[in-house]
């Protein structure tokens, strides 16, 4: 099973409780995902702008002051698809490995018309 949320509406949260992330629909290129991601999250400087170091900060999240990490895609991004696939399989298991009783909690959303391609990429 995988830890992905899917909905049709933009999820809200309360700002004081939730760290709230949307990531642009209109990246198109890796490195611009890795970027809106090092800025939004606010990764800290020595953040290497690949994935095995998105994995490493999604495992981290010391510097965020809220519990909760969510992650809202309002369409999959448009990065290649090799590029995709990975960064569904980092998403994916950082999200798994945040345990119930750790400092954050991280969640990501992708809108239910995707549900089908994003898991279709991660069983492929």
């Amino acid at each position: 099973m995988l830890p992905f949320k899917y909905s049709d509406l933009t999820p809200s949260f309360d700002a004081a409780e939730v760290f709230y992330v949307r990531i642009d629909p209109k990246i198109s290129l890796s490195e611009e995902l890795l970027s809106a991601l090092y800025y939004q999250l606010w990764l800290p400087g020595y953040f290497g702008f690949n994935w095995d170091a998105l994995y490493d900060c999604l495992r981290d999240l010391e510097w965020i002051p809220c519990r909760k990490v969510v992650l809202v895609h309002e369409v999959t991004p448009n990065v290649p698809v090799d590029d995709l696939k990975v960064y569904l399989e980092v998403l994916r298991d950082a999200a798994l490995d945040w345990g119930r009783d750790e400092a954050h909690q991280l969640e990501v959303f992708f809108r239910s018309t995707d549900r089908s391609a994003v898991e279709a990429l991660l069983m492929s």
